[in-house]
C-alpha cells in the first residue's frame, strides 16, 4: 500500500488524525466519568464485564461499537506507510484491540460506565472490519485503473456507497423510524406484531420526498453496470428488478425493528429507482457527448450538492420556534458524539454510517477532478465546506438539528474516499473550475478511457 505520510508535515497530519479520532474513541465510551477506584467496586465491575446480560440495548450498543471502531480501522488503513495491505489490516486490528482494551479497563474505574467483554470483542471485530473493507475497496478501485470510466474513477464507488445509504432510509427512515407503541419484545416478536397491524391503506401513504432520495440510486447503478461492460439496457433492466428487492426488503426489515410495513414506501422506492435507471439509459449516452474535459465532473459534482442538500434539508419546513432554534447552540451540539449517546435506537447508528456513506464518493470525486489545486477549494476541503455549511442550515429547518458529529463524520467520508482513489493509483486529471466553454481543458479521453 503506497504511503500517505512520505514527509514530516505527512507524519504530523497522519498523528494528528490518529490521535483525533482516539479522542473521539474516549468521548464515545469514557464520557460521564465518574471516577471510583474502590477496589471492591472495580473487582465487582470485573466479574460483571465476563457475565454480561445481552438485551435490547446490548444490541444497539453491539452495532455501534462495530461502527465506531470500524472507523479506526478504515481510518488505520488511509494513514498507513505499509506497503502490504495484510500488514496494515493486522496493525488496524491490533490498535484496536489495545485500544478497546484500554478503555474497557478505564471504565473499570468508573461508576457510570460499564465495561464488557463483549464490548472487547465489538470494538476488535470493529476495527478488522474496517480495515479489511478499506483494504479490498482499494483493491477494487485499482483494478478499476484504465477501464472506461465518465469521469476518470470508477462509477461504482458513487453506486455503492450512495445506494448503501439509500438502503439504510429506506430501512430506517428519517420520519418514521419509532417503533409502534406497545411493541416489544424479540425481532420475532416484534414482526408479528407489526404484521397484525398492517393495514392495506399503507399503499396511499406516499413519502414523496424520497423520490428525490432514490431517483439517484437506479441512474448511479446504470453507469457503473455500463463502465462493466454492460449494454445500458441490461443495465436499465437489471438495476429495475435490484431496486424492487431494495424496497420490499427494506419495508419487511422494518417489521423485524417493530416498525411500520407502508405498501406506499415500496411502490415509491422501487417506482423511483426504476425512473432513474430509464433515465439513465435514454440521456447518459446524450450528456456525455454534451459535456466534455473538465465540465463534465463539475456537472456531477453540482448535481451531487444538490442531492446531499436534500438529504440535509429535508423536509424543507422553516423552523420558526425561537427557543427550538436556540437550544441549537448549546454547547453538547458542539461536542463529538454527545448526542447520540443517550440514544439506544439503531437509527442514530444508520444516521451516521449513512453521513460517512454520502460523503465518500464526493471526496473520491475530488481526488481526480480537485475544485482547484491550491486555496480553500483544493483536495477535499470542499466536502467539508459544503457538509459545514449544510449542517448549519439545519439550525433553520423544522426538524432537524445541528450536530457537530455529523459535520465529522462527512468529513471522515470525504477523506476515506479521497485517500482510497489516491492509494489506488489514480492522480488529477486536472481542476473542474476552469473557463466554462465546451472545448474547455484536455477531454478525459486523453488519460483514461472515456465511457
Amino acid at each position: 500500500m503506497p504511503s500517505t505520510a512520505g514527509n514530516a508535515s505527512g507524519t504530523t497530519r497522519v498523528r494528528a488524525a490518529r490521535l483525533a479520532y482516539i479522542g473521539v474513541l474516549a468521548l464515545a465510551t469514557l464520557v460521564p466519568f465518574r471516577a471510583d477506584p474502590d477496589f471492591a467496586a472495580v473487582a465487582e465491575r470485573l466479574i460483571r464485564a465476563f457475565q454480561p446480560v445481552v438485551s435490547a440495548r446490548d444490541a444497539v450498543d453491539a452495532v455501534r461499537n462495530v461502527a465506531l471502531f470500524a472507523g479506526w480501522g478504515a481510518l488505520w488503513m488511509a494513514t498507513s506507510a505499509v506497503a502490504r495491505a495484510r500488514s496494515a489490516i493486522a496493525q488496524a486490528t491490533l490498535t484496536g484491540v489495545l485500544l478497546s482494551l484500554g478503555i474497557e479497563t478505564l471504565q473499570l474505574f468508573s461508576a457510570a460506565r460499564n465495561a464488557s467483554a463483549l464490548d472487547l470483542l465489538t470494538n476488535s471485530g470493529g476495527a478488522l472490519l474496517g480495515s479489511v473493507t478499506i483494504a479490498l475497496l482499494t483493491e477494487a478501485v485499482r483494478g478499476a485503473r484504465g477501464r472506461r470510466s465518465f469521469v476518470g474513477m470508477p462509477a461504482f464507488l458513487f453506486a455503492g456507497a450512495y445506494g448503501c445509504a439509500a438502503f439504510l432510509e429506506a430501512l430506517l427512515p428519517l420520519f418514521r423510524s419509532e417503533p409502534l407503541p406497545g411493541v416489544y419484545g424479540g425481532p420475532l416478536s416484534r414482526f408479528g406484531a407489526v404484521l397484525d397491524s398492517f393495514s392495506a391503506e399503507s399503499l396511499f401513504a406516499i413519502p414523496v420526498l424520497d423520490i428525490l432520495i432514490f431517483i439517484p440510486v437506479g441512474a448511479l447503478a446504470v453507469a457503473a453496470l455500463v463502465e462493466l461492460g454492460w449494454s445500458y439496457a441490461a443495465a436499465a433492466r437489471s438495476t429495475a428488478v435490484g431496486g424492487l428487492a431494495l424496497a420490499v426488503g427494506a419495508e419487511i426489515g422494518h417489521g423485524f425493528f417493530g416498525q411500520t410495513i407502508e405498501l406506499g414506501a415500496i411502490v415509491i422506492h422501487a417506482a423511483a429507482i426504476a425512473a432513474g435507471a430509464w433515465a439513465a439509459r435514454a440521456y447518459i449516452p446524450k450528456l456525455t457527448r454534451i459535456l466534455r474535459g473538465p465540465n463534465r465532473p463539475l456537472a456531477l459534482a453540482f448535481a451531487y450538492a444538490a442531492l446531499l442538500i436534500v438529504w440535509a434539508w429535508r423536509p424543507f419546513l422553516p423552523e420558526l420556534n425561537l427557543a427550538t432554534i436556540a437550544e441549537q447552540f448549546s454547547i453538547t451540539r458542539w461536542i463529538p458524539l454527545a448526542s447520540h449517546a443517550p440514544r439506544v435506537d439503531l437509527f442514530s447508528v444508520s444516521d451516521v454510517i449513512a453521513s460517512f456513506l454520502l460523503y465518500l464518493p464526493a471526496g473520491a470525486l475530488l481526488a481526480v477532478w480537485p475544485l482547484r489545486r491550491q486555496g480553500a477549494l483544493r483536495g477535499f476541503l470542499p466536502a467539508l465546506e459544503l457538509a459545514m455549511v449544510l449542517e448549519l442550515g439545519q439550525i433553520l429547518v423544522a426538524e432537524r438539528f445541528f450536530d457537530i458529529t455529523d459535520v465529522l463524520v462527512a468529513a471522515a467520508g470525504a477523506a476515506i474516499g479521497w485517500t482510497v482513489v489516491r492509494q489506488a493509483g489514480f492522480r488529477p486529471y486536472g481542476e473542474s473550475l476552469v473557463r466554462a466553454r465546451a472545448d474547455a481543458g484536455p477531454r478525459p479521453a486523453r488519460r483514461h478511457r472515456d465511457a
